[in-house]
C-alpha cells in the first residue's frame, strides 16, 4: 500500500506503520513541493488563489475559472489540472505539506477527507455570507456534510432512470408507450421479452438485475436489491456513524426479489449470456440484447454516439405498489483543504461556481453527461427541456447517495455484492450472507472510527 493511502485507509495495522510512512512522506513532500513553496504570487495587490481540478483527456482552463477572472479584478484563480489517476495522491500530499491549493475539485466521498481533518469546515463562511444551502438537491447536500457540518459544495451530478427498448416491446406484443411501472411488471414483461435459440441459450433478455460486482457496467451500475431497499426505507448507518446494519429486512426483501426473479431462469444460461455482453458499442442495451435496464444519464450520449436511430424510452425507476421511486446520485464537489492561505477568496470563487446562471453556462461549455447540482439550474428550461433530461432531473428528488458508509465506502459495496451473489447462487440464505457482510464491515468501521478519533485528538493537541 502506498504511504499516502494510509491517510484514508481505515484498516491501519499499527501506529508504527503510520509513523514510518509519515517519515517517508515528509521526505517526498520536500522533494515535491520545494519549488512550489518558493514560488511567490505577482505583486499586483490582487489575491491569487490556486484551484486544482481533475482532468481526463482535456487540459483546458475550466469555464468557471475564466469567467470568474473576467467579471472581477480583486481575485485571480490559477487552475491546475490534476490527472485522474493521481488526484487523491497529489491533493493529499499538498495538504500534508502545509501548502495546499485553496480550492480542490473532487468526487470521492467528502467524509473520507473531512473525517481526517483534511478539509476546512464551511459553516462559518456560510453564516457570514448568509449562504442558502437549499439551492442543492437534498441527497447531494447530505453527501457533503459530516457530523452536522458542511465541508464542500456540490457542483455537478447525474442520476439513474429506467431505459426500455420500444421496438423490442412492440415485437413482444407489449405496448411501447406503457413501460413497466412496478417490479412485478418488470418480471412479467421480462418473460415476454425473453428469446432463446434452438439449444435453449439466451439470445435476448428482457431484464437482468445485477447480482455480482463483475456485472457493473454490463447490466448498469445499480443493484436492484439496493434500490428496493431504499424504496422500503432502509437505514444502513446509525446516527452517530458508528454502527452499520446490512441484515436489514428492507434489504433482504430486495435480495429475495432478485432471487425470485432468477428462479424463472437457468442461472448457468444467464451467466453465459452475461459473459457475452460488452460495453460501449457492444453494450447489451445498444445491441438489442437487453430490453430494459436501470442506467445513468451518460447512456443518452452513448446511444446517440453508437445507435442514434434507436427507438427507446426513459421513465422513472419502477417500485412496488405504494412505494416511491428512487434513484442514486453522487456529486462532484468543491472543497477547501485545511491550511488554505486565502479562505475568503476561495469561498468567493466557490459561491460563484454554484450560482444558477454560472452552473448553466458551465454545463453548456462542456461535453459530458453531468448536470447542475443547483436545483434552480437543473430545472431551468434551457437545461430540462433537452430530450429525456427531465426524467433524470425529476429522479434527483428521490435520489440517495451511494456513499452509504463513508468511512468504509469501498468495503461496504464489495461485501454487499459478495453477499448478494452468495444469496442468488444459493450458497447462503440472504440473512446469513448479509449478517456475515455486516460483521466484516462493522469490524472495519470500528477501526475507522477509532482511527478518526485518534487523528482528531492529535490534531487538537498540535493546534
Amino acid at each position: 500500500m502506498a504511504w499516502w493511502n494510509t491517510f484514508f485507509d481505515a484498516d491501519h495495522k499499527t501506529t508504527i506503520r503510520g509513523v514510518v510512512y509519515g517519515i517517508l512522506g515528509a521526505a517526498i513532500l520536500v522533494l515535491l513541493f520545494w519549488d512550489i513553496a518558493d514560488r511567490k504570487p505577482p505583486e499586483d495587490d490582487k489575491t491569487h488563489i490556486r484551484y486544482w481540478h481533475i482532468v481526463g483527456s482535456e487540459n483546458d482552463v475550466p469555464y468557471t475559472v475564466r469567467r470568474f477572472n473576467q467579471i472581477q479584478d480583486s481575485i485571480v484563480v490559477h487552475a491546475t489540472p490534476i490527472p485522474w489517476q493521481e488526484h487523491e495522491k497529489k491533493i493529499l500530499t499538498a495538504v500534508l505539506s502545509g501548502n495546499p491549493p485553496d480550492v480542490v475539485s473532487q468526487f470521492v466521498p467528502v467524509v473520507r477527507w473531512a473525517s481526517r481533518m483534511a478539509l476546512l469546515p464551511l459553516d462559518d463562511l456560510m453564516a457570514t455570507s448568509a449562504f442558502d444551502t437549499t439551492i442543492f438537491f437534498p441527497a447531494l447536500w447530505n453527501e457533503v456534510t459530516w457530523q452536522g457540518r458542511p465541508y464542500a459544495l456540490p457542483v455537478n451530478t447525474a442520476s439513474y432512470a429506467f431505459f426500455y427498448n420500444k421496438d423490442l416491446f412492440e415485437e413482444a406484443g407489449l405496448n411501447p408507450d406503457d413501460p413497466a411501472r412496478t417490479w412485478d411488471d418488470v418480471r412479467h414483461y421480462a418473460r415476454q421479452l425473453l428469446k432463446v435459440d434452438a439449444d435453449g441459450r439466451i439470445i435476448q433478455a428482457g431484464f437482468l438485475p445485477g447480482f455480482s460486482g463483475s456485472h457493473q457496467g454490463l447490466l448498469g451500475n445499480m443493484s436492484i436489491a439496493a434500490l428496493i431497499a431504499w424504496q422500503k426505507g432502509v437505514d444502513y448507518l446509525s446516527g452517530d456513524g458508528a454502527t452499520v446494519t446490512m441484515n436489514a429486512p428492507e434489504l433482504i426483501e430486495g435480495v429475495q426479489w432478485t432471487i425470485n426473479y432468477y428462479n424463472d431462469y437457468d442461472l448457468a444460461e444467464v451467466q453465459a449470456f452475461i459473459g457475452g455482453l460488452g460495453t460501449g458499442d457492444q453494450h447489451g442495451f445498444v445491441t438489442n440484447k437487453l430490453a430494459m435496464l436501470v442506467l445513468d444519464m451518460s447512456f443518452l450520449d452513448l446511444i446517440s454516439q453508437y445507435r442514434p436511430e434507436m427507438n427507446f424510452g426513459v421513465t422513472e425507476i419502477p417500485s412496488f405498489e405504494g412505494d416511491p421511486t428512487v434513484s442514486m446520485a453522487g456529486s462532484w464537489w468543491l472543497g477547501m483543504p485545511r491550511g488554505v492561505q486565502h479562505p475568503e477568496a476561495a469561498w468567493a470563487f466557490m459561491q460563484f461556481y454554484v450560482q444558477k446562471d454560472i452552473q448553466l453556462e458551465e454545463i453548456a461549455s462542456r461535453d459530458d453527461p453531468l448536470f447542475p447540482a443547483n436545483i434552480h439550474a437543473a430545472y431551468d428550461s434551457s437545461f430540462i427541456s433537452k430530450p429525456l433530461v427531465d426524467v433524470f432531473v425529476r429522479q434527483m428528488e428521490f435520489a440517495h447517495s451511494p456513499t452509504v458508509v463513508p468511512l468504509v465506502h469501498g468495503l461496504f459495496w464489495r461485501e454487499f455484492y459478495g453477499a448478494l451473489e452468495r444469496s442468488v447462487r444459493g450458497e447462503q440464505s440472504p440473512e446469513d450472507a448479509f449478517q456475515q457482510a455486516e460483521a466484516t464491515v462493522q469490524s472495519a468501521l470500528d477501526r475507522a472510527v477509532s482511527y478518526d478519533r485518534y487523528v482528531q485528538s492529535r490534531t487538537k493537541e498540535l493546534n
